[in-house]
């Protein structure tokens, strides 16, 4: 039966199940489609869809450690806002809007959908609370949606494990006792009306240099990027030159785990501080990175995390105990959440994705930023999600990596410190 019957939360899905007594953890990821079909097309294949993936159609109850689960719900659409326009529409505004819509976790589904229809081009969002989903997941259901509109048919899923099973962690019983200071979420958060959302597109000229480059350099895209941003929050905040940048990374576990195109809030997180020497370069700083994210990147370590993680609901503690804690030790200046290269199809009959951006979420640190990356169709996007006006952090990670990415030797990290980052996002070959 591909319904899930009330499975107690597992570790990394209570996390944000607590935070969601305080804040929103919903996110959000944006397709871009040249082509229409009918609305009535779209709803139907946003229902087979929710079908197949059974996190798509749960509520989460319970009020103890114990006791919270999620609970299949029959008959629960998902909900499909329809935006029409005759213009381009810039949809930043509308991510804007729905972000500042929390969910009520006791009501399913705890997923929505917007779709806006333009002339000649569709853009699809699809939203989820963390709580049941991730980034991967929320990027599955999308192509999932185009998959059907095309016309080809798709198989149901079995009800996923939480991510404790799946990595061998056993579910350890606790204590059937009131959690002192719960409050189940019910729509009562404060809107939060300065939430910004920016983008930028790399050309795929670019992109193509930054995965050849990363390559033959033995880092990855996503240590390139870290490296980027550490030096690019450096240069627009001078007062951080001595201090360290701390960038949270959510990690999925799908290939570690070996686990399939599920559903499910299928990632651990690690937070790492970078804060390189002046007479370090770039392409050094790269590959730290990427040995320190690697050394995450097994059974083992998401086991080791989730049993760490677990102690949090195994001492008698209150909610809000718990939240500050969770607070404390994932602060961070930025979370950098990496789709990765995605090899989707482009052509849907008659409909072609040309573009994926975020995931855009809001983190639970007020002063911290989220950066959403993925590279599809060529090119790679990166949004800016929070609750400060916009800065030009994007345009100068674009142009340091222009500059590392066609400079053949490597470059000293001072070398960026010289400039003020308006002269940076202006300067061509002086560094």
């Amino acid at each position: 039966m591909n319904k899930i019957e009330n499975r107690p939360l597992g570790t990394n899905e209570k996390v944000y199940w607590v935070l969601d007594q305080k804040t929103s953890t919903q996110f959000a990821v944006v397709a871009e489609v040249n082509g229409n079909a009918t609305d009535q097309a779209w709803r139907q294949a946003l229902d087979t869809v929710q079908k197949r993936h059974p996190n798509l159609s749960v509520q989460i109850l319970g009020n103890e450690y114990s006791t919270a689960y999620l609970k299949h719900v029959d008959d629960c659409k998902i909900p499909l806002k329809i935006i029409y326009t005759k213009t381009d529409e810039n949809w930043n505004s509308v991510i804007e809007e729905v972000l500042n819509q929390p969910f009520d976790i006791t009501i399913a589904p705890l997923v929505r959908a917007v779709l806006i229809q333009q002339p000649g081009k569709s853009v699809f969002i699809f939203i989820s609370n963390h709580s049941i989903g991730d980034g991967m997941s929320v990027t599955l259901v999308i192509r999932d949606v185009l998959t059907v509109l095309s016309g080809s048919t798709i198989d149901m899923l079995m009800p996923l494990s939480s991510l404790d099973e799946l990595a061998g962690v056993p579910l350890r019983a606790v204590e059937n006792q009131k959690i002192n200071g719960f409050m189940q979420l019910k729509n009562s958060l404060v809107s939060r009306s300065e939430v910004t959302v920016s983008r930028r597109k790399f050309s795929r000229t670019l992109t193509e240099k930054l995965i050849e480059r990363a390559k033959r350099e033995e880092t990855t895209v996503h240590g390139v990027l870290s490296a980027a941003i550490v030096l690019a929050l450096k240069q627009i905040n001078t007062s951080m030159h001595e201090e360290p940048v701390r960038i949270l990374h959510p990690l999925s576990a799908r290939r570690s785990l070996s686990i399939g195109d599920d559903f499910g809030m299928l990632i651990n997180i690690v937070t790492l501080p970078y804060n390189p020497a002046p007479e370090h370069t770039f392409w050094n700083f790269a590959r730290e990175v990427r040995q320190g994210i690697a050394s995450t990147q097994s059974a083992g370590w998401i086991q080791d995390d989730i049993n760490a993680t677990k102690e949090l609901f195994h001492n008698g503690l209150d909610v809000n105990t718990i939240e500050q804690a969770l607070h404390q030790g994932t602060a961070h200046e930025i979370m950098l959440t990496n789709l990765g290269q995605l090899s989707f199809p482009t052509d849907y009959a008659g409909l072609a994705l040309t573009s994926l951006w975020g995931p855009m979420v809001l983190t639970p640190h007020e002063s911290a930023q989220t950066i959403g990356v993925a590279t599809f169709n060529g090119a790679l996007t990166l949004t800016l999600t929070g609750l400060s006006p916009s800065s030009p952090i994007l345009e100068a990670v674009d142009k340091i990596i222009d500059i590392v990415c066609n400079t053949e030797q490597d470059i000293q990290i001072d070398s960026f410190y010289q400039y003020p980052v308006t002269d940076l996002l202006s300067v061509d070959d002086h560094i």
